[in-house]
């Protein structure tokens, strides 16, 4: 909250309508379903409804809380002072905005992701919950892999997935998981489906969990049994591009030549073009959060950061290999959260 305060004043302006229920987790703690979060420089004010009195009383600490049976926005012009307030404008609908307009009589400033800049850069705690959450994504890995066989579909391995996740302690999934055999593989956001994974195919899983409010996120690929000379290689090429790319990961290092790294060692293999996505993005409450690690992306890595690395290779109707692991930056380099093997698997 102080460093949001400290923001205001950088922006000129007196208060912050905040609707994001990630952004009010983060500055409050408040963990409901229905909120809004006025900032201001006279005083900070977390508004909900009755339903959630118990829980603001055990979560929120250093913010006034407001209960209200009224919209929550009414409960903002009480407290509105001045002729202006700022909202997050890549949250608010227009139809929304002109709702507000009308009501609160006041401009309107748009600000671009205030809270999600500050984000960015994670502290210790922050970084333990995104580590617990990966050790969870870890565990269910060293398991799952009993449970894969030939015969078996990616829907059903997808469902144990995050049952196990669960069942081990996570808060759900983070995203659905992705899990591709054989073509499918190809693509790089695939949907599990009713296909059964079959002997000679390479098979992706993708998939993440929360731990207390913080995400994991980690792909491996496995050979379901004897594989071609192709699938080994491009395993390989991936391999050493993801280790190359982690190995050049630091504060310092501008966030477009972390991605250069990775793609130019896949271009000089060959496989250049069938690279088709960015090599990663960062993890926080979010599961895919700023910043954003391409080659369009501007800004060096800072410690603190929590970013992905996750070069892959798709052979369009064949197969494809993606390797991704959540790191933390440190201040000399990164400190890599998911432990699971990068050796080829054959199962």
């Amino acid at each position: 909250m102080k460093r949001i305060e400290k923001l205001l004043k950088k922006l000129d302006v007196p208060g912050l309508i905040v609707v994001s229920l990630e952004n009010i987790r983060y500055l409050t703690g408040f963990t409901g379903d229905a909120a809004l979060l006025y900032v201001s420089r006279d005083g900070s004010f977390l508004i909900t409804d009755y339903r959630f009195h118990g829980l603001v009383e055990e979560e929120v600490k250093d913010v006034e809380v407001v209960l209200t049976r009224k919209r929550y926005i009414e409960e903002v012009k009480k407290r509105l002072k001045g002729k202006e307030v700022g909202f997050e404008s890549h949250r608010v609908s227009y139809k929304t905005y002109e709702e507000w307009k009308k009501l609160l009589k006041v401009e309107l400033v748009p600000v671009d992701s205030p809270v999600e800049k500050l984000r960015v850069i994670k502290d210790k705690e922050e970084i333990e919950l995104i580590r617990k959450a990966c050790e969870i994504g870890d565990r269910v890995f060293q398991e799952i892999l009993d449970y894969i066989k030939p015969g078996v579909s990616e829907k059903d391995i997808a469902i144990e997935l995050e049952y196990r996740m669960r069942k081990l302690g996570g808060e759900g999934v983070s995203f659905p998981p992705i899990v591709a055999s054989g073509p499918n593989s190809a693509i790089p956001h695939a949907r599990a489906t009713d296909k059964k994974i079959k002997e000679g195919e390479l098979l992706i899983l993708d998939f993440g969990t929360f731990y207390k409010g913080y995400a994991s996120d980690m792909t491996r690929t496995v050979a379901i049994g004897k594989i071609d000379d192709e699938k080994r290689k491009i395993y390989e090429v991936v391999r050493e591009a993801q280790k190359k790319a982690r190995e050049e990961a630091k504060p310092g290092i501008k966030i477009k030549e972390l991605d250069r790294i990775a793609r130019e060692y896949i271009d000089d293999a060959g496989y250049g073009r069938y690279f088709t996505h960015s090599l990663g993005h960062g993890v926080g409450l979010c599961v895919h959060e700023d910043p954003h690690v391409s080659l369009k992306s501007k800004g060096k890595l800072k410690e603190g950061m929590v970013i992905t690395i996750e070069p892959g290779i798709y052979l369009p109707g064949n197969a494809g290999v993606r390797i991704e692991d959540t790191v933390a930056i440190t201040k000399d380099g990164v400190d890599i959260l998911t432990s699971s093997t990068r050796e080829l698997i054959t199962l």
